[in-house]
Parts: structure tokens; sequence; C-alpha cells
């Protein structure tokens, strides 16, 4: 295949026959520390069930 490798499920038979030596990418993830999950029903309106996971959202990533 030209231009690369797409991966999906319909080739996932040439990702296993793929030779490359880059690495593509590399995650880094720290630890979250276990809390109790909230009330599902204020979860569902904070869009998260960990406490420490819920943060205010700023369009433009700035503060009013």
């Amino acid at each position: 295949m030209k231009g690369g490798l797409i991966m999906s499920p319909a080739n996932d038979n040439l990702a296993q026959e793929c030779t490359c030596k880059q690495i593509l990418a590399i995650a880094s993830v720290p630890k979250q520390p276990w809390m109790q999950p909230r009330e599902l029903s204020l979860a569902l309106k904070r869009g998260t069930i960990f406490e420490n996971l819920d943060f205010p959202f700023y369009v433009g990533g700035e503060q009013k």
C-alpha cells in the first residue's frame, strides 16, 4: 500500500505484517489515585464520575 498503512479492523492482518522500525507514539500517563465515584445524576451533569477529574472548561483556554 503506497503512502503508509491505515489502521482499521478491515486491514488488521496487514498491521501484523508491518516491519516498520519507527516508534509511532509514546504515552506518558500519570497514575490517578482511586476516588469514590460520584452519584450518577451529578456525574452526568458534570461529564465525569470522578471529582478529581472535574475541571472547568474555558473557551479558548482563557479564564473569565
